[in-house]
């Protein structure tokens, strides 16, 4: 092909040379910026790569002489040390010196990791450190409801419509699921290779890109477990939350939930017969599983099963017609939801949402969110507090989550009172 176009590629020490032009062009750019600064805020992002690559990562918040608003990364780096708060803190201290920008930060925003906070504790006396609210919202969701528990409490009333007995492809709950199910499991997701096997298209006959897509779908899960990250954000989840009816109904629900997002992605047939239903009920959703370190990517999953409820449904009761292996039939009769799994799905999604908006509105990045944040978290309590619901499930799921934004937000004194003085002086919050 380089012969076809008569290209010639630049060298590899030519890149490298025009790599580090631009490094040096931008950096004495951002400098030249930063001296015209007063004062500016910063937010450390800390986190290590299922490769175990660590990084650093600095992003400056500041106004302008004209109060405009900038939000930039000012420093992004591999971190080779230990991970002590002492080793963060040089190194954060290095950088921002070599900015001349260290005398003018007045505060950091990073989430509640012991190492970032003893971090910032061992800079000047006058950088106040702020919570991470949406770190904080992730907390209150997760550790009160109990996304990731690892007990697995066997249900004694066989009138539960909701099963302990299905199986789970996460990691965190492998230990929960005994070896027969896990056989089953690992054994009822794939059926590329099985010969015998047709759903309701003649697979001979598929395009070859169709094939291509499904070969690419099931490539690129294990394409993205590559680069899944390890931060604070999965390293501070209660997998013992306590099991109260509630807590045992969502892990019972979401251990199908999340087996019925690893079929559609590992099973040609499932996936073919829920992307030719989407397109006949003109729906347009994605089911993608949800992981540790962000709560709002399991509200994601949930949102999108009731958006495809028609699907599944049909996929439920067709799936007898879908010439699935037997082991694959036992796999999606495990799975089914039910009525009973379908209202407490639609309960929980309810109750959910406003923790949802109140993290995307936390997570702003073209505009200051701590007055939005306050004022968020403000809302939640109230939503909260209102038992006027006649719906047990939604009464019971909000005292679990009222308990814990007690415990991350208001029962923090000092950093409450940071949060209000800033909120106070925010614009957008008024």
């Amino acid at each position: 092909m380089i012969y076809f176009l008569d290209y010639i590629p630049p060298h590899r020490n030519q890149v490298s040379n025009n790599l580090k032009r631009l490094y040096d062009f931008y950096l004495t750019a951002l400098k030249e910026q930063l001296q015209d600064i007063d004062y500016i805020g910063l937010t450390f992002d800390f986190w290590t790569s299922r490769r175990s690559v660590s990084f650093l990562c600095i992003t400056g918040h500041w106004f302008d002489d004209k109060w405009g608003y900038f939000s930039k990364v000012i420093h992004f780096s591999s971190f080779h040390e230990r991970h002590a708060g002492f080793n963060i803190s040089r190194s954060v201290k290095e950088k921002l010196e070599s900015l001349g920008i260290y005398h003018k930060v007045v505060a950091i925003t990073c989430d509640g990791g012991e190492n970032l906070v003893s971090a910032c504790s061992q800079l000047d006396g006058s950088i106040k450190r702020i919570w991470c609210c949406t770190h904080r919202l992730h907390l209150v969701v997760i550790n009160s409801l109990g996304f990731w528990n690892t007990e697995n409490k066997i249900d004694n009333n066989p009138n539960n419509c909701l099963t302990t007995e299905i199986t789970t492809t996460t990691t965190s709950s492998s230990n929960v699921i005994s070896n027969n199910q896990q056989e089953l499991m690992d054994t009822s997701l794939s059926d590329e290779n099985e010969t015998g096997i047709i759903n309701n298209f003649n697979t001979n006959e598929r395009s070859e890109a169709e094939s291509a897509t499904i070969v690419n779908d099931e490539s690129s899960d294990d394409e993205q477990n590559l680069d899944l990250i390890d931060d604070n954000w999965s390293g501070n989840i209660d997998t013992n939350v306590p099991t109260t009816n509630e807590v045992e109904l969502i892990m019972d629900l979401l251990k199908k939930c999340r087996v019925i997002a690893t079929l559609s992605k590992k099973s040609s047939i499932v996936s073919n017969f829920i992307r030719t239903n989407q397109l006949l009920f003109k729906l347009n959703r994605t089911l993608n599983k949800d992981c540790k370190s962000r709560w709002n990517s399991t509200f994601i999953l949930l949102d999108a099963l009731i958006d495809l409820k028609p699907v599944m449904m049909k996929l439920f009761n067709e799936k007898r017609t879908l010439n699935l292996r037997r082991v694959q039939l036992d796999k999606l009769t495990m799975i089914e939801l039910n009525n009973e799994d379908w209202d407490f799905l639609s309960s929980l999604h309810s109750v959910l949402k406003p923790f949802y908006w109140g993290t995307v509105m936390m997570s702003g990045k073209n505009y200051p969110s701590i007055g939005l944040a306050y004022h968020a978290v403000h809302k939640i309590k109230h939503f909260c507090t209102n038992g006027n619901s006649s719906n047990n499930h939604i009464k019971e799921l909000k005292k679990l989550l009222l308990t814990k934004l007690y415990t991350y937000f208001f029962d923090d004194i000092e950093q409450f009172q940071y949060f209000q003085r800033h909120a106070f002086f925010d614009p957008a919050a008024k």
